[in-house]
């Protein structure tokens, strides 16, 4: 494994509350005080790719009553979780175990996962839980404010660039996320010398909010190459910069590589990792831009000294092409380029479009073994 630095360095610290404090109070005086954070936050998802989220307007409460949610779910009967197993018949959504779906058991992730997306999305519905209403209420609420959050970045993000607060809000206004609730398995010390609990990955879509119980195990990967944890921070939410948004700021903003193991309390040096590694839970919500978005470099952020980097691409289109290198290779590619998509990105834009409205028919992305692979590196 890489090297795993013992002195951390905390990630980024963002206040959620003062970077909109301008524009919920309306007050003058609160205007350099959101700029300002509005700049913290460009800087460090620029340099960094990943902060704490503080003040975020998720309550406490909803967040442990999720994670509640979750001890319930995965401690059903496998027999009663594969009543609602995931597939791309159902368009991905419901329980998803990689021990069941994976080609190589041995080799797979730790984990397993409970899936939505828009609940009023008729076209690829989710699945629940028979009698038990309380997890769809709260699941559902918790999508929504994560959504709320993930446009108010969004809007900050343009802004600092020079864009009007409102230019992503087309892009994402369908809905096209993926809301996940993770379960990491106690587990033996033994097994992490194999496998993960999460494997190195980079997200796909614009930012993802990742909301950590207290077990540990998160790793970022900083500007050296190392692995540095990321530990949990009562409260705050992780936020990190998916592929697409990087995308779109032509590499600005920095989409970076993560990954969960045993926690770091069991793998500094000279520290023996014990017999048995407790579970952990974690809630993961990944915004993505519409299936049909066009994805191209912003203006403003290609310059001589960082000139434009990417073709178009749309949304659709690009997830399924990096689900198809998944599914080839076995894992995801540490760096990708559109000369690596099965026909060299070769097509023009309408015939792109034409992929992503099949798609968009089949659930949305396509590929379906390919998309099961893809679960396996998911938070």
């Amino acid at each position: 494994m890489e090297t795993v630095v013992d002195n951390i360095p905390s990630l980024p610290l963002i206040n959620y509350s003062k970077l909109v404090e301008f524009k919920t109070s309306k007050d003058p005086s609160s205007f350099f005080t959101s700029k300002n954070e509005q700049q913290k936050l460009f800087a460090a998802l620029r340099d960094v790719g990943f902060v704490y989220l503080q003040n975020h307007a998720i309550p406490l409460a909803a967040q442990q009553l999720l994670f509640q949610h979750a001890q319930r779910f995965f401690a059903l009967p496998e027999s009663e979780k594969a009543k609602i197993e995931t597939g791309e018949s159902k368009a991905f959504h419901g329980w998803f175990s990689p021990q069941r779906t994976s080609g190589d058991n041995s080799r797979s992730d730790q984990k397993e996962a409970f899936d939505i997306g828009d609940d009023n999305d008729p076209t690829r519905p989710n699945q629940w839980p028979a009698d038990w209403p309380e997890i769809r209420t709260d699941m559902v609420s918790f999508f929504e404010q994560c959504h709320q959050v993930h446009l108010e970045l969004l809007s900050a993000l343009a802004e600092h660039v020079g864009l009007t607060a409102g230019f992503f809000l087309p892009y994402v206004q369908a809905k096209d996320h993926f809301f996940r609730v993770l379960y990491y398995p106690e587990t033996t010390g033994e097994s992490f010398r194999h496998r993960f609990r999460a494997s190195p990955h980079t997200d796909y879509g614009t930012l993802t909010l990742l909301f950590n119980d207290s077990q540990g195990g998160l790793q970022v990967r900083n500007r050296a190459g190392d692995f540095v944890d990321a530990p949990h921070l009562p409260g705050a939410a992780i936020v990190n910069v998916g592929d697409l948004l990087s995308r779109w700021f032509n590499d600005t903003l920095k989409s970076t590589e993560h990954r969960v193991i045993e926690p770091s309390t069991f793998n500094k040096s000279g520290s023996e990792i014990p017999d048995v590694i407790p579970a952990r839970y974690s809630i993961a919500w990944f915004g993505h831009p519409n299936r049909d978005a066009l994805i191209e470099p912003i203006a403003s952020c290609c310059t001589p000294e960082n000139p434009k980097k990417y073709e178009p691409v749309y949304a659709g289109k690009h997830v399924v092409e990096r689900l198809a290198n998944l599914h080839k290779d076995g894992k995801n590619a540490e760096k990708w380029s559109d000369s690596m998509a099965r026909d060299g990105n070769t097509e023009s834009v309408k015939e792109v479009k034409g992929f992503v409205d099949f798609s968009h028919t089949f659930g949305g992305y396509g590929q379906g073994h390919a998309m099961i692979q893809l679960m396996t590196h998911f938070e």
